[in-house]
Parts: structure tokens; C-alpha cells; sequence
């Protein structure tokens, strides 16, 4: 598949490219096109040039791809959406975005009047674009190291069933990340929610790179 990873010049960004630049054709964007290529050329390096990635600007990247990715904290969200609203088609749009804010003493959930990001990114892109809320508990520097087994689950909320089986498939791809769909687009606030509670714990209890992976006791045994 052809993959954009938009806004994907940072941590979360490069882990995608790296994990998934095996299989698939990886569209790194950015506001600036040359910043773009510079992330693009950095992923190469790591990959030891060996995979298709390469960088444009944020809104040649949605046009060119099939699968978006939302690299972007919340607050630019409506920058690669709603004002880019003529770049999409029909690509299945992945958000990882968490609303979130920190009070001096812990992270906090603070969700849009949509209810969560990933329902304020279907009111701002065309209709009928599939969207999938997922990855929000996936560690960035984790992601990054390739060849680490991550051994959490990747929890996935969305409304289309074909869209919920292409980020599924894309999770597995990621060594021993497991993907575990946790209900339709509307629950996306539950599992957005789960980032500033687990960087409040790992903060509380010095835990490194965090995740999260549900058991049942017959596991656990």
C-alpha cells in the first residue's frame, strides 16, 4: 500500500516508516516538502536503504496515498484535515492523535466538544472517508528500534469493518504487536483516554517505554 505519514517527520512518524517501509511504499509529509525529504532520507539511512520512502509536502502526500496516517498532536489537527479537505479520496485515515494536556502535577484527557480526535477528524474530512483510531499506546522510541518485539496490543476503534481489517493487518506487521478491535468509532474517547493514564503511570513508576496488553486469567496461568 501506499502510506502517508502525515506530519511524520518526528518520533511516531519514523516508527511507522521504519516498520512498515518492508512491505509498503512510505510518503513521509510535512508543511515544508524539504524537511519531508530530509525525514525521508534519515529513514533510508536506518534502513540501510533498503525500502520506498520518500518526503513531500502534507498535502501531495494524502493526494498520492491510499492509507493516511495522523502524525500530528492534537492541536494540528484541523491543519491536515479540514484545511487540506480537498487532498482526500478515499484513503482509510489512521489517527493516533490523543487531546491531552498536563497541569504541573499529571497528563489529563481533554477531549474536543466532537467527544474524541479521531470523531472531530470525521467532521472535518469529506464524507465517506473511513477513519480507524489506533496505536495510541504504542511507545514512539519503541516503535523506532525495528527489530525490538514490542509485546503489546494495539487497541482499534472504527465503523468499517474493511478499513478495521487493513490497520489490523498493517499492526501485525510490527513484531508481536497485537491488534484487538475495542468497539465502533464512538468508543475512540475510551482508548484515547488510555495515553495520559499510562504516561502517568509510567511517570509514577518509572516504567520505560510503556505499553499496554490485555490478559485473561487462562494467559496469565
Amino acid at each position: 500500500m501506499k502510506i502517508a505519514l502525515v506530519g511524520g517527520t518526528g518520533d511516531i512518524g519514523t516508527g511507522f516508516a521504519v516498520r512498515w517501509a518492508e512491505n509498503h511504499e512510505i510518503i513521509i509529509g510535512s508543511r515544508k516538502a524539504d524537511k519531508a525529504q530530509e525525514s525521508a532520507g534519515a529513514v533510508l539511512q536506518k534502513l540501510e536503504q533498503n525500502g520506498n520512502v520518500w518526503g513531500t509536502d502534507n498535502g501531495s502526500a494524502i493526494a498520492a496515498s491510499e492509507v493516511v496516517v495522523l502524525c500530528v498532536p492534537f492541536e494540528s489537527l484541523p491543519l491536515v484535515t479540514g484545511e487540506m479537505k480537498s487532498s482526500y479520496s478515499s484513503q482509510i485515515v489512521i489517527s493516533p492523535v490523543v487531546p491531552m494536556s498536563y497541569n504541573g502535577r499529571f497528563f489529563q484527557y481533554s477531549p474536543p466538544p466532537e467527544g474524541s480526535a479521531a470523531l472531530q477528524a470525521r467532521s472535518l474530512l469529506p464524507e465517506g472517508i473511513r477513519i480507524v483510531a489506533a496505536f495510541h499506546t504504542i511507545c514512539a522510541a519503541a516503535l523506532q528500534a525495528r527489530e525490538r518485539h514490542l509485546k503489546a496490543d494495539a487497541l482499534l476503534c472504527g465503523d468499517d469493518q474493511e478499513a478495521l481489517e487493513s490497520v489490523a493487518g498493517l499492526t501485525r506487521e510490527i513484531k508481536s504487536l497485537r491488534p484487538l478491535k475495542a468497539g465502533p468509532l464512538e468508543a475512540s474517547s475510551l482508548v484515547e483516554s488510555l495515553t495520559p493514564m499510562l504516561l502517568n503511570a509510567a511517570r509514577k513508576n518509572k516504567i520505560k517505554d510503556a505499553g499496554i496488553r490485555i490478559i485473561s486469567e487462562r494467559e496469565e496461568a
